[in-house]
């Protein structure tokens, strides 16, 4: 197997990993500790990362999304009585994003990134959330939202007037839900920092990273 190929699936491996920084350490500073890891679910996660990160840069072909679909499927009949259903289609929904974005023309690459590097990855933790915690709270929804759509800004951040601004909405955005108590001020604090110096590096150091790269330092810092 070649480096770039070695690389993709490490890549896919971190993708995987970087669905559960939050949720888990969420569970862990919470005390909700009563859960056991449910393998179909962990199959399918993997399944997901996998093919974003890995078998999508192999510019799959219609016949292999029919036999992939077929495998989740197969998976979540097996799985029907130990996992909720809504979490098994919520699951299998990011893979039909993630097929729409192979047939996508060239100028819509901003909506294929807003589903690679926000969608996908805010609803697979929020899936993983679900199913470990039974419940989903405002608490985790709202910093994961926030750091996941600060590290498309990042990725997106040129150092225009409009980048800028960006930035400024965001921090505002932050300040605004500290305020309505739907983050404390750490997090709100941590996000601002987080984002601005990590645009500011991009900018004025030339330190460009993939988007994996941020979510998963957005999420420790989050965590810490």
């Amino acid at each position: 197997m070649d480096k770039l190929k070695s690389k993709k699936l490490l890549s896919a491996f971190i993708e995987f990993i970087s669905y559960h920084i939050f949720p888990f350490i969420f569970i862990f500073v919470h005390n909700l500790n009563n859960y056991s890891l449910h393998g179909f679910l962990i199959i399918m996660v993997a399944m997901v990362a996998l093919y974003k990160e890995f078998i999508l840069t192999l510019n799959p072909n219609k016949y292999f999304h029919i036999l992939y679909s077929a495998i989740y499927i197969l998976l979540a009949v097996l799985s029907l009585r130990s996992l909720n259903l809504s979490v098994i289609i919520l699951v299998f929904a990011q893979l039909a994003f993630l097929y729409m974005t192979r047939y996508l023309p060239d100028n819509y690459q901003n909506l294929v990134s807003l589903v690679e590097d926000f969608v996908v990855p805010s609803f697979m933790s929020i899936a993983l959330a679900f199913t470990y915690m039974h419940f989903i709270s405002v608490n985790f929804v709202v910093p994961l939202l926030l750091v996941n759509l600060a590290t498309v800004l990042i990725n997106y951040f040129e150092g225009t007037s409009f980048d800028y601004i960006e930035l400024v909405v965001i921090s505002v955005l932050c300040v605004i839900l500290f305020l309505l108590n739907y983050i404390s001020l750490w997090t709100a604090l941590a996000i601002i920092v987080f984002i601005v110096t990590m645009s500011l590096l991009k900018k004025y150091k030339n330190f460009n990273q993939s988007n994996l790269f941020y979510r998963v330092i957005g999420n420790l810092i989050l965590v810490i």
